[in-house]
């Protein structure tokens, strides 16, 4: 027995010492730039840029998911204290600023132990406000961290003595394709560099095999907060990277500009093809409609087009038509439960309560959790319109 405590004991310390000092891969952009991610948080990369006696990093994604949870965030926290515990190795430099780009938890999640060592987070003072609102610190007292938010509603130049400042630009309510209220993007004007995030939802394409191809929105918004600014931009970084499974690694999260200008060029923006589709009269929706699916199937268009359709008739108050193409998308894509969540609602604000409510029911029977009671979300997304 006395051995066989002492083996166990020998046994436990090896796989303890055994195991990796942390779970990050780096991978160096440039002298001043490097991206990090993180295990737990898969694609999500977090950016980070040296001073000569601190740090800026650049989103904190611990995790994953985006808008997808916002309570019970404390878990996140042992993550971060790794995170920064591993920067301080790697860099032997205090982290003096943490950039966020919106609220979702990609972005924001575990800020507490960065507060803790003194670094001020800057965000757009809406997203602040929902992420306190939504369980980001819990039960922590936020007020002893006031003094270390810097709160953005306008934009702003950050290290401006510095020989790398840092532009902070704020997306007001004109920017149409947000996925949060306000936006910032980060722009190094000394390295023509635009760390866009997830607004720069890009992807690697092959322009000959794929000489048509529909792109997020998001690019539109992109484009515009450059243009408008009359920035030059040499590279954009995003958020995410995509994962090669040839190769099995992720490749770059950086684009050229060349490559962001033949994309744009090439590609149509998702709200165009969308505005197509809902601009069909509404006898061509109800007299054409096995030539409609036919036309669907045959190009292989993303049901998800046409959920933006529906929405799109539904802004446009366009009801009826709102209707008939919800009805279009559920056999297309038949038994999808967002998908039949759209029909319920197009048929809420067409007037034909009856039906939302069956479809309310329907949705309650297939997925309770999801949608427990979906006419009150309908009815709450009217309101909110008005």
């Amino acid at each position: 027995m006395k051995h066989f405590t002492i083996f166990t004991l020998w046994l436990v310390a090896t796989l303890v010492y055994s195991q990796p000092k942390h779970t990050f891969t780096r991978t160096s952009f440039s002298k001043e730039i490097s991206f990090i991610r993180f295990d737990s948080a898969q694609a999500a990369q977090s950016t980070v840029i040296e001073y000569p006696k601190f740090l800026v990093v650049i989103e904190l994604p611990m995790i994953e998911e985006g808008a997808g949870r916002s309570t019970n965030l404390e878990e996140d926290i042992p993550k971060a204290e790794k995170y920064l515990a591993y920067l301080e190795r790697e860099y032997r430099k205090p982290v003096k600023y943490v950039l966020s780009s919106h609220w979702h938890l990609h972005s924001l999640s575990g800020i507490t132990p960065f507060f803790n060592k003194g670094a001020k987070l800057v965000v757009a003072k809406t997203n602040w406000k929902y992420s306190l609102d939504n369980g980001l610190m819990n039960s922590q007292d936020v007020s002893k961290f006031n003094k270390q938010v810097v709160s953005i509603t306008h934009d702003t130049t950050l290290l401006s003595d510095t020989k790398n400042p840092i532009d902070v630009l704020f997306l007001d309510k004109s920017y149409t394709f947000k996925p949060t209220k306000d936006y910032l993007f980060f722009y190094l004007p000394a390295s023509k560099i635009m760390h866009a995030s997830c607004m720069c939802a890009m992807a690697n394409i092959d322009f000959k095999q794929r000489p048509e191809f529909v792109y997020n929105d998001r690019v539109s918004d992109l484009e515009k907060a450059i243009t408008t600014r009359n920035l030059k931009v040499e590279n954009l970084i995003k958020l995410s990277a995509e994962y090669d499974k040839e190769t099995k690694a992720y490749k770059p999260v950086t684009f050229t500009n060349s490559y962001f200008s033949e994309f744009k060029q090439r590609g149509t923006p998702l709200h165009v093809v969308v505005k197509n589709y809902s601009r069909c009269s509404l006898e061509k929706l109800t007299r054409q409609r096995d030539s409609i699916l036919h036309h669907l199937v045959d190009k292989k268009i993303s049901p998800g087009i046409i959920n933006s359709a529906v929405y799109d008739c539904i802004r446009e108050k366009q009801f009826t038509n709102a209707v008939e193409w919800a009805r279009i998308l559920n056999l297309y894509s038949v038994g999808d439960n967002s998908y039949i969540d759209t029909l319920g609602e197009a048929c809420f604000r067409a007037g034909d309560t009856s039906m939302a409510k069956y479809y309310s029911d329907l949705l309650a029977q297939r997925d309770a959790k999801t949608f427990p009671e979906a006419l009150k979300t309908w009815e709450k997304n009217k309101a909110n319109e008005e």
